[in-house]
């Protein structure tokens, strides 16, 4: 698939036993003293969240970005998808190994904490420390917003992708990445005076390239999956940053995540 890259870096591929092909990139030097760190990014994006941190990091640190399935440089899987939470932290681990890397810092943005919470559970030996970016343990949807509206539109908005296909993919490549967008995010859902207009421009090309049937699914997956049993089990460091004005992750959300 066409990728939006967000910074130079080593590609690599490697096949799932599902026949998914699943790919990543490494920055940063190969004797660094500390664990790698593991970006593990939000639902619909490769590495964009860390655009401007991680070639700053990379000069002394080494960094691994996992390309969810039909994210960024991974195409889409073969049918039936196996887009789940366990699923995406089977294809990190087996990144690692693939690259012959022991133990990391798993850093999740968003969505991507929950993918870091289950390779904690299931592949605990690989997670040397943990990081939360505005990232929930589990039912994205039940607090976006401050609503749970979100959470009982989804299957309809899911079902629409399904049945139209061809369409919702020829509209979802046209407005995603419109002015009408970039517009509307920048007034409404972050801060413009702390992201600037081409970094948000990025992301919504980035996000275009995503087939909007596969983020649909995978969006209801991390809406289905819950980790918050594994918190009280964490012992390893885990910081936890959240935003005082985040309405995708509310500060509470975030509290009780931290408090646990």
């Amino acid at each position: 698939m066409a990728s939006t890259t967000a910074f130079e870096g080593e590609l690599w591929r490697l096949r799932r036993d599902d026949g998914a092909t699943i790919c990543y990139q490494l920055l940063g030097p190969e004797d660094a003293a500390a664990p790698p760190l593991l970006i593990l990014d939000g639902i619909g994006c490769s590495g964009w969240a860390f655009r401007r941190t991680l070639p700053v990091l990379a000069r002394r640190q080494r960094i691994i970005v996992l390309h969810y399935r039909g994210h960024g440089s991974s195409p889409d899987p073969p049918r039936p998808w196996r887009l789940s939470m366990p699923t995406l932290a089977d294809d990190a681990a087996a990144v690692l190994q693939h690259a012959a890397i022991d133990r990391v810092i798993a850093v999740g943005f968003s969505m991507g904490f929950q993918v870091a919470l289950e390779l904690f559970r299931r592949h605990r030996h690989t997670v040397a420390a943990m990081v939360s970016l505005a990232g929930p343990s589990g039912r994205v949807l039940r607090t976006f917003q401050g609503t749970r509206a979100f959470a009982h539109v989804l299957p309809f908005v899911r079902a629409t992708t399904r049945i139209a296909r061809d369409l919702t993919l020829k509209a979802w490549r046209s407005l995603v990445p419109s002015s009408l967008t970039l517009d509307l995010g920048l007034t409404l859902q972050v801060n413009a005076d702390r992201l600037a207009a081409a970094d948000f421009e990025f992301y919504t090309r980035q996000l275009a390239e995503v087939n909007p049937e596969l983020f649909m699914a995978m969006l209801e997956e991390a809406d289905r999956h819950s980790a918050a049993d594994v918190l009280q089990g964490i012992d390893v460091p885990l910081m936890v940053v959240a935003g005082a004005r985040d309405s995708f992750v509310p500060l509470e959300t975030m509290r009780e995540l931290a408090f646990t």
